[in-house]
């Protein structure tokens, strides 16, 4: 599969209309994607994902699902994704004024203005593929096109097959339509992930983050529709022994089966309540922020553009000041064992010298070596000089016993775990360990005397506290808080009785499944019930070995793809992939058969572990979707990039789409080993901050183009 062209228009940073043709070379199937830092990187990856789920994207990312419910729902969310020059157009064309394109400008009468509000109000994006599979369809390509309207919140979905709208995609609906034929969207954020963040797939810990990705494993390698046809089978046994169920189950079954019904009715109704109230409590924390803007505009002088402008960057640099402190702590734990380089040097001596002649070993070899020489003394028969002898026994000594034998004092008798940990540190500290370091501290200083400037002009700007006007600000900003704090307290008692409820169903779901089991069922529907029977058993045999094949089959994908990834030969030795229920972990290990720790590697080892399920993911799943891949090489040194680029990024699908940070993320010298497999090369421009569109380039002259549009930024 492969998606032929992108149209964007209106959405977020894309101004106007905005077109993309990718790469389709199967020698060179690469394409590259570059721009500054807030140019659209990451607005054309998220309008991918909103153009084929629309509003479960919520489903396809954390991520989205936390901007939509900070947004305040879906509406408001959609709102925020239509371009600020395209809205305000749109607002200006509602107020009937002149809009102003350009260095020309025209007035829009009431007689010529709807088919212009149409445009204007609304934002699209439309992504046409070809090499759909669609069973009994013969298709060329696939167009999906979703359009929203800011003014009515209503969106629409079209699907064309070949230009033309089709049964198919009437009768199953778009959402259908797309997990099913195009990319489910429980497996969708393998297919658009964030390099530099994928490192979270080895950082999994709490039992609901192991069961969210575990449904997405499940999904992946074809688990997920086995079961749930077994599950249907349940369900319709389950109707046929609710009909064929006596008067007095009937009534039982029945009444049962009403209050699943109306339990799930009420779900949805705190569902609801819940929804309405996030909204209500997004606009009374978007109040209680105005207040604070303006108690902070009573006591100082700037303007809101300002204020807003230095809130952001007191944000932005709190964000970023964390996660500098956090590399920093990590870092100076190492500090003493960096400072002590030369103890560490020889400690590492020792535990070669104590694991290669460890003292049970030699011992066992001398007691071999005395053993034979007693055997040659003894054996009379044989017919050897005493000097004969004496060489003899000394060829023996040399060539079994080291000759520093009695030298190495055993000192730290390390354990398997020990050695691991104890190789790795040393590994760290020697090639990259004081690079970083100096970086990181540079970075610590930078950023908390930006932040400790930017507090102190807030705090300037708040120290006006004994105003009137001040006094009556703060008064309903306390108001308002507290109502948010209230709302807070709703939601948290709406979504306990949402969990208490769906904690009920379990139950009375139990109690209808063994209420069934009593009943006596019709002959009409016995033979069905028999075959039904029959084919659940089969299907959990099924199942089962085909878990089984799977988890072999992951195995070695991930194996394979981390030994070609990792520079360290042999690094693990086995990956285990654990099947309990409904969890799946993977868990790898080293050379002596021990568990290794995947906290304890290093970041890029960390993302090349990520990376290297990833890519056996993909291969399991039979999906050939394109990959997306933003902030490419963020973390790698020098050699894991060149195994990266020659072996993960050409290699993952049949299109490949990077976002790199030019100079940062993707290096010259990098880019040209990656340069013979690059299809297509563009570069994202920017007039302002509203108004983005990409220019295609030479591939050959990417590089050369991004320095020259960027010498004069």
């Amino acid at each position: 599969m492969y998606i032929d062209k992108i149209e964007i228009s209106n959405f977020r940073v894309y101004y106007g209309f905005n077109q993309l043709q990718l790469s389709k070379d199967s020698t060179a199937n690469i394409s590259v994607v570059a721009g500054n830092n807030g140019f659209g990187k990451t607005s054309f990856l998220t309008s991918l994902v909103w153009a084929l789920y629309g509003k479960i994207m919520s489903d396809v990312d954390q991520r989205y699902k936390q901007e939509i419910y900070e947004a305040g729902g879906y509406k408001k969310y959609c709102h925020k994704l239509m371009n600020r020059v395209a809205l305000k157009e749109s607002e200006l064309q509602h107020d009937n004024l002149p809009i102003a394109l350009g260095e020309d400008s025209f007035h829009l009468g009431k007689e010529n203005t709807s088919s212009a509000i149409d445009i204007t109000n609304s934002f699209s994006v439309t992504i046409r593929l070809s090499g759909v599979m669609i069973p009994s369809v013969q298709s060329e390509f696939v167009q999906i096109k979703r359009t929203y309207n800011v003014k009515s919140h209503k969106e629409d979905v079209e699907i064309l097959i070949d230009g033309k709208i089709n049964e198919l995609t009437k009768n199953v609906g778009p959402e259908i339509f797309i997990n099913d034929f195009i990319l489910p969207k429980e497996i969708a954020k393998f297919f658009f992930f964030d390099a530099e963040k994928i490192v979270s797939l080895s950082e999994i810990k709490t039992t609901d983050e192991k069961l969210f990705l575990s449904q997405a494993y499940s999904e992946v390698l074809g688990i997920k529709k086995y079961t749930d046809l077994k599950n249907h089978l349940e369900n319709v046994r389950l109707r046929m022994r609710n009909r064929a169920a006596d008067k007095s189950d009937r009534t039982k079954l029945n009444k049962l089966t009403d209050q699943l019904v109306q339990n799930e009715k009420l779900i949805q109704v705190f569902r609801q309540q819940i929804t309405e109230k996030s909204e209500i409590l997004q606009s009374k924390l978007n109040a209680s922020d105005r207040y604070q803007e303006q108690l902070i505009r009573e006591g100082s002088g700037m303007t809101l553009s300002e204020l807003k402008g230095l809130k952001e960057s007191q944000i932005s640099t709190n964000i970023e000041l964390v996660a500098v402190k956090s590399r920093f702590n990590e870092m100076i734990e190492l500090a003493p064992l960096a400072m002590a380089a030369g103890m560490m040097h020889d400690v590492k001596t020792q535990l070669e010298n104590e694991i290669s002649n460890s003292s049970i070993a030699n011992s066992i070899l001398k007691s071999k070596a005395d053993l034979i020489v007693h055997s040659i003394q003894s054996q009379r028969e044989v017919n050897l000089s005493p000097q004969q002898q004496t060489i003899l026994i000394e060829l023996i000594r040399t060539t079994l016993l080291p000759a520093d034998l009695s030298s190495h004092k055993v000192l730290l008798d390390p354990q398997p775990e020990f050695q691991n940990n104890f190789f790795a540190t040393y590994e760290l500290l020697r090639s990259s360990y004081s690079k970083n370091f100096k970086s990181t501290v540079a970075d610590l200083k930078r950023v908390q005397s930006i932040y400790n400037a930017i507090q102190k002009k807030l705090a300037d700007a708040e120290s006006k506290e004994k105003d009137s006007v001040v006094a009556a600000i703060r008064k309903a900003k306390t108001k308002v808080d507290n109502e948010i704090v209230n709302l807070e307290n709703e939601i948290a008692q709406l979504t306990y009785q949402i969990n208490s409820t769906g904690t009920d169903n379990q139950t009375i779901l139990r109690q209808v499944s063994e209420l069934s089991k009593k009943v006596k069922v019709e002959d009409a529907d016995q033979q069905k019930d028999l075959i039904s029977a029959r084919l659940i058993d089969k299907l959990n045999v099924f199942i089962l070995k085909f878990k089984h094949k799977k988890k072999e089959s992951l195995e070695q994908n991930i194996l394979i793809e981390l030994n070609r990834l990792m520079h360290k030969n042999g690094f693990v030795k086995e990956v285990k992939v654990i099947i309990d229920g409904e969890i799946i972990e993977i868990e790898l290990f080293d050379q002596l058969n021990h568990k290794i720790d995947k906290e304890l590697l290093s970041k890029g080892e960390q993302q090349l572990y990520a990376t290297a399920l990833l890519k056996a993911l993909i291969e399991e799943s039979n999906i050939r979707f394109p990959v997306f891949i933003d902030s490419p090489l963020q973390k790698f040194d020098r050699k894991h990039s060149q195994n990266i680029i020659n072996q993960f990024y050409p290699n993952i699908a049949a299109q490949v789409i990077l976002f790199p940070l030019i100079g940062k993320e993707l290096t010259e010298v990098e880019y040209r080993m990656l340069l013979p497999k690059v299809g297509k090369a563009f570069l994202i421009n920017q007039v302002d901050k509203y108004q983005s569109s990409f220019t295609e380039v030479d591939p050959e002259n990417l590089f050369d183009y991004y320095l020259k549009q960027n010498q004069y930024v």
